[in-house]
Parts: C-alpha cells; sequence; structure tokens
C-alpha cells in the first residue's frame, strides 16, 4: 500500500504542478482572448511593460502577415530559477503521462545559462528561422559568438533575441552629497567614499549577479595575464586581486537583497549612492526618473573593460500546441519591427507605444542610421563594449557556482564583522598588518576553489557542503573580528 502511494504521489504531485501553475500564471482572460482566432502560450520571466509591448505588436504584426486574430497569453511563476522549477515539474509529468508537451509554446527570456541547461534536457526544437532566414546569422547581423559569449546554440534550438550587460547604477544627487565624481569601474566601488552606500544583490540568489562578480574577477585576470610572465600564476594572482576587490565592493554594501532589480530601484530613491546592475534595470529607472527637461537623477555606466555582453533568448518548447506560430513569434522577434521595439522611443515608427524598454537589440546592423536616430540609447553601442572584454570561460566559468557560495560565506553570512572591520581600517588608515588580515583568502585560492571547493558542491554529500561553508565561514569571521580588535 505504501509503495503505491508513494508511486500515486510521484505521478500526482508533478501533476499538479503542471495543472496549478498556469492557472496562477495565467494573465487575466479578457475580451480580445475570448475572440482572438490563435492563442500563444508564452513562459517568462519579462516584466509587463515588455509582456504588454511584445504581445499587442505581434498580435497586430501576425494579423497583417496572416489575416487571423492572435492572443498571447503569458505565464508569469517568478524569474528564471522558478520558470526552470515549473518546467522540471511539467516536463516529469508529461513523460509520466507519456506526452511529449506540456501546454506552452515558448520560453522568452532569461540568460543563455538558463537556455543552454534547458537544452541539455532537450526540451527545445530546432528554431525554423535558421533555415528560413540563414542570411540573419552573418557576422554583420546576428554572430554565433562575441567576446567569448555565445549568442545562439550551435544546434539552433534557441537564440538570443536582445542584449544585456552588467554594470553600475548610480545616483547624481547623493554622489554630490558625498562629494564622489561617477563611477567608471567596478574598482570604484570598493572606494571606502561608498561605505554603506552600495545596493547588492546576493549572487547565490540572482545568477545575474553573479555573473557580474564573474565579470569583474575576470577582469583581475586578464590584466595580471597581460603583465606577462607565468599564465598560471598570473591567474591566481588575478583571481586572488578579485576576491579582494569584492571584498572591497561588498565591505562599502548598505544590504544584500534576494532580487537582482530592487538595487537600482533603492538608487533611485536614494537609499542607496550605487549599485550593481544589468544594463536594462538601470536604464530603466533613468527612464521612469526622467524629468521635463529630459535629465534624470539615475545613470547606468558599464565600466570599461570589465563586462561581457551577453544574450537574453527566445526558444520554442518541445510539443508547442501551437508550433507554427510560435516559430513565426521568433520570426518576429528578430525582425527589425520587432528588434526595434527593444530600444525604439514611443512614438516612432516601429517604437513601443506606452514606454521605452531601454533594452537593446542583438542585432548589429541596427546600429546605424536611419535606425540609431530613433533610439534611446543611441551612444550604448554594445558591440563596442563587447570588443573591450573576452569572457574566458575556461578562467572562471567552472568555477561559477563555487563562487557564487565563496561570496556568500566572505561577505553575506559575515557581513557584519566585515563592515566593523572595513570601518575600523579605513579610520586607522589601513595599517600594513591589519589589512593583510583582512584580504587574507588564502582558504579559496584559485587552486583550492577548483579542487577542493568545486568538488564539494558539485557532489551530492550536503553535509560535507555545509562543514565546509561553516569552516571558510569561521575564517573569514574570525579574520575580521581579529582586524576590528587590532584597529581598535
Amino acid at each position: 500500500m505504501k509503495g503505491s502511494l508513494k508511486k500515486y504521489l510521484g505521478v500526482f504531485i508533478p501533476l499538479a504542478i503542471v495543472v496549478a501553475a498556469p492557472l496562477i500564471m495565467r494573465d487575466t482572460v479578457s475580451e480580445s482572448a475570448a475572440n482572438a482566432e490563435l492563442r500563444l502560450e508564452i513562459i517568462t520571466p519579462h516584466n509587463e511593460a515588455i509582456r504588454r509591448e511584445f504581445g499587442d505588436a505581434f498580435s497586430e504584426w501576425y494579423e497583417k502577415e496572416k489575416g487571423k486574430s492572435v492572443y498571447v497569453n503569458w505565464r508569469t511563476p517568478g524569474g528564471t530559477s522558478e520558470i526552470k522549477r515549473v518546467l522540471d515539474g511539467a516536463f516529469q509529468a508529461a513523460e509520466e503521462r507519456g506526452s511529449e508537451g506540456v501546454g506552452i509554446d515558448l520560453f522568452f527570456g532569461g540568460g543563455e545559462y538558463d537556455f543552454s541547461g534547458q537544452a541539455k534536457k532537450g526540451r527545445f526544437v530546432e528554431l525554423a528561422i535558421f533555415k528560413n532566414q540563414a542570411k540573419l546569422f552573418e557576422d554583420d547581423i546576428i554572430p554565433p559568438t562575441v567576446s567569448g559569449e555565445t549568442y545562439y546554440d550551435p544546434n539552433k534550438t534557441w537564440i538570443g533575441c536582445c542584449l544585456s550587460s552588467f554594470g553600475i547604477c548610480y545616483n547624481t544627487d547623493s554622489l554630490k552629497r558625498r562629494g564622489l565624481n561617477p563611477p567608471k569601474s567596478w574598482m570604484d566601488l570598493g572606494d571606502p567614499a561608498y561605505m554603506k552606500g552600495v545596493a547588492l544583490a546576493d549572487p547565490t540568489k540572482s545568477g545575474s549577479v553573479a555573473k557580474a562578480f564573474e565579470m569583474l574577477i575576470q577582469q583581475q585576470i586578464h590584466e595580471e595575464i597581460a603583465k606577462g610572465g607565468d599564465r598560471d600564476e598570473a591567474v591566481s594572482r588575478g583571481w586572488t586581486r578579485g576576491l579582494n576587490l569584492i571584498q572591497r565592493v561588498t565591505a562599502n554594501a548598505k544590504y544584500f537583497t534576494d532580487s537582482s532589480s530592487k538595487p537600482p530601484r533603492d538608487v533611485g530613491q536614494g537609499n542607496a549612492v550605487a549599485g550593481m546592475s544589468i544594463d536594462f534595470y538601470g536604464r530603466t529607472y533613468n527612464e521612469i526618473l526622467k524629468k521635463d527637461d529630459g535629465t534624470s537623477r539615475v545613470h547606468f555606466v558599464a565600466p570599461k573593460g570589465g563586462t561581457s555582453v551577453s544574450v537574453d533568448p527566445v526558444a520554442v518548447l518541445k510539443g508547442a500546441p501551437n508550433m507554427e506560430l510560435a516559430q513565426e513569434f521568433v520570426r518576429f522577434l528578430l525582425s527589425k519591427e520587432g528588434q526595434m521595439i527593444w530600444n525604439a522611443r514611443p512614438g516612432e515608427e516601429m517604437g513601443p507605444r506606452f514606454r521605452a524598454l531601454r533594452r537593446l537589440p542583438i542585432r548589429r546592423d541596427l546600429y546605424q542610421e536611419p535606425y540609431l536616430s530613433m533610439m534611446t540609447d543611441p551612444d550604448a553601442m554594445p558591440y563596442e563594449v563587447a570588443d573591450r572584454f573576452f569572457y574566458d570561460s575556461k578562467l572562471t566559468g567552472h568555477l561559477f557556482t563555487p563562487l557564487r557560495n565563496i561570496i556568500r560565506v566572505m561577505s553575506i553570512d559575515s557581513h557584519e564583522e566585515m563592515k566593523s572591520a572595513w570601518k575600523a581600517l579605513e579610520k586607522k588608515g589601513f595599517p600594513e598588518e591589519a589589512s593583510r588580515i583582512f584580504f587574507d583568502v588564502s582558504p579559496v585560492s584559485y587552486e583550492i576553489t577548483g579542487t577542493e571547493i568545486r568538488s564539494t558542491f558539485k557532489s551530492s554529500d550536503k553535509v560535507e557542503a555545509v562543514r565546509m561553508t561553516n569552516r571558510l565561514g569561521k575564517h573569514f569571521r574570525e579574520n575580521y573580528e581579529k582586524v576590528e580588535r587590532m584597529c581598535r
């Protein structure tokens, strides 16, 4: 009986997820939904402004192209981590039922990491656009890779539709009150003048923020390699320099939040001076807080040589109930009309209806006239930004999960002790011995992180992972407490 109950629950629980999730995630059914001839189901982390603009624009475009009305139903369970859980449960239930699809047509928005993971599980189908519009995939329109970042799946199951970079959002009013110039590099956020003024998200809760910290470290590694000498030693030194810079930045942090969208919001409200941010979050608050004269107190800067430019993809799910319509949505996204919605000004011929989205299109051929003059961010030039940085996955890609956990034990779990030590160091003028202890990251060196720490987090032994976390946390906490005592 127990075995039967267990088997029943194993089928029922995933099935309940896939049945209940659509009810929770569906937008309110409108009159247009009831009257539409076709319906498209899209799961997405994108905000309401993006959903509204692209839903309406695709419906209009498709009716002109095919003469049929479409209602786009957005399913929004949360961020990409929540979407992953929904898709995992849905596909598990589908497998138990012996069916292929999960009642959803497209996955739209998120990072390359999330889409690569789903692709490896065989949940996407090949995109028709690669065959039907092969000329799009030339280097001067949509290149396969840029500065180490992949822009579409080599197996052609997902493709980027807009670009993202990482950087710093800042409040000009808050900077003036502290007598600071606008930040230009990651190093600026490590200046003690920013103490208690930096807004940060927890990298263990936000993959995008973890990627930003990875970019910071890679920049330090690249600079060490450029000095010449033994490459392995340079990589090790760069890793240490990167962790030390993260210590500086996180010691200045006012808080760590679970949401990557909160720092730019708090910067805009004046609750923080600056924060690490995805570009479009920073530009969105620049837009929201614009005055009648066009000025804004919030700005975004991509740190020179300190960020790659990655993609937000789209993919058609296996077993999509509206397969042909889903493929047409991808075609629309990559058309000039669809691409310009990301950055054109409202009111322009190819612009959004309601609000500037402040995202950057992937199509390289749009960063020229007559398109640039229609854009809200004509100076962003993402392909030029990308040329200043090369993301080398071999350097730190395999350490992505260990890095997130290192930052947690080094800076988040011991944040109060860290801030007290940082304040004491600054007050005493950063004495040599106390500074050496504060910046001692030897237990998480590049070599140890790549072997012992990585293997522990990869293993299924959760108890050992907790033990390691506690041991590393103790090292940093005791060092910070010692530094504070030394500086009294």
